[in-house]
């Protein structure tokens, strides 16, 4: 293994066992704010702002592109918000969310897929995957993620509250 291919595993070989470890303490049902729902997605969409603003002007397919990936990236968040378990005590006036396995896969997944397309990157300079185009797709994926399952699990949150 090369150096450069070493540097692309060794995250995913800490990362992944990190995250086995924490899966039991992921599925336990633990308090959930609402608000705090809509912190990633800010984050987010200011982090785009700011890798745009520093970028050329993308080309037609880029922005194509990078809608498509924002647009993947909903669906999987939504996917993953049917993943959560949430629960609404009226009387305690408290929420509660519980992940699932199915969380924690999607979870192995996005980091095992974003490592091979850098591995292929790496390894196969003749496709001319550019990084930094593979980047801006990556944080509109991410966007497009956190943002529609912060949506799902506002409507959700709200629906509880009415049925509660």
């Amino acid at each position: 293994m090369t150096p450069a291919e070493i540097q692309i595993v060794l995250p995913l070989l800490i990362a992944i066992p990190i995250i086995l470890l924490q899966a039991r303490r992921m599925m336990r049902p633990r308090r959930f704010r609402p608000i705090t729902l809509w912190i990633g997605p800010a984050l987010t969409a200011v982090g785009a702002g700011a890798l745009m603003a520093v970028r050329p002007a993308p080309s037609p397919g880029h922005i194509a592109g990078m809608g498509v990936a924002f647009l993947l990236g909903c669906g999987l968040g939504l996917a993953r918000a049917q993943s959560v378990e949430i629960a609404f005590d009226a009387e305690a006036g408290m929420m509660t969310q519980r992940g699932t396995p199915f969380g924690i896969l999607i979870l192995i997944g996005l980091l095992l897929l974003r490592s091979g397309l850098r591995l292929v990157a790496v390894d196969r300079p003749e496709l001319g995957i550019d990084l930094n185009s593979a980047t801006d797709l990556l944080v509109f994926f991410a966007f497009g993620l956190l943002a529609s399952y912060a949506a799902a699990l506002g409507v959700a949150v709200g629906r509880l509250r009415r049925a509660g």
